[in-house]
């Protein structure tokens, strides 16, 4: 997967008071999404595409923060969001379970979670938006340390609410055309009448 049909530098900069937080562009090499980065993050260009789920995970350079995009592609015909979105964020991971929030995403149905957990001595906050836009789910997640969560959450924000969607590939059972609320997210369109809040959620109701 060559840099130059992955990415572009942009010049977008996050303020937080005295600091600051510098973006790069990051295009999916499959043309489902594409996000703002931290500079100085990586990620591991061989993605592997498995029955229509990938994964792509960017780490902080000291590997202690980090943003994952999953996307599932190959959905069955007969298909519950509400049954797959809490069976994959309420199930144990890593030993952490979390409570799981109905919500809205820029109009599409959504569910949301945060929790804290330890490793070793560390603590660490993180949280996940699963989405769907019909035939595709898109799940985030994301993790930092407690000590840095005043920075991080700002930036896991920025990430969350500036993710644009993308047709990609398809291999999902029909025509493959995503609904219309995906081209209103791809045009910067809410798709919904409830107000979004600073990451493009909506609501809080379970």
């Amino acid at each position: 997967m060559p840099n130059a049909d992955v990415f572009s530098r942009i010049a977008s900069c996050l303020g937080m008071g005295e600091r600051s937080v510098r973006f790069w562009h990051f295009r999916d090499g499959m043309g489902n999404f594409e996000l703002p980065v931290p500079e100085g993050w990586r990620y591991d260009e061989n993605v592997a595409v498995v029955e229509g789920k990938y994964t792509i995970s960017f780490q902080s350079t000291d590997g202690m923060c980090q943003f994952t995009v999953a996307v599932d592609a190959q959905l069955p015909e007969k298909f519950s969001f509400a049954k797959y979105a809490k069976g994959e964020l309420e199930g144990p991971s890593s030993g952490i379970i979390a409570s799981v929030r109905k919500s809205r995403f820029h109009g599409l149905p959504a569910y949301v979670r945060d929790y804290h957990y330890a490793s070793g001595t560390k603590k660490f906050f993180g949280g996940g938006l699963m989405f769907s836009t019909g035939n595709t789910v898109f799940s985030l997640s994301w993790s930092a340390p407690v000590e840095r969560q005043t920075v991080m959450d700002a930036v896991f924000s920025h990430m969350k609410k500036s993710i644009v969607l993308h047709k990609g590939f398809v291999v999902s059972r029909g025509k493959g055309s995503l609904r219309d609320k995906l081209r209103q997210v791809e045009s910067g369109g809410s798709g919904g009448d409830a107000q979004t809040g600073d990451d493009g959620t909506e609501g809080t109701g379970r």
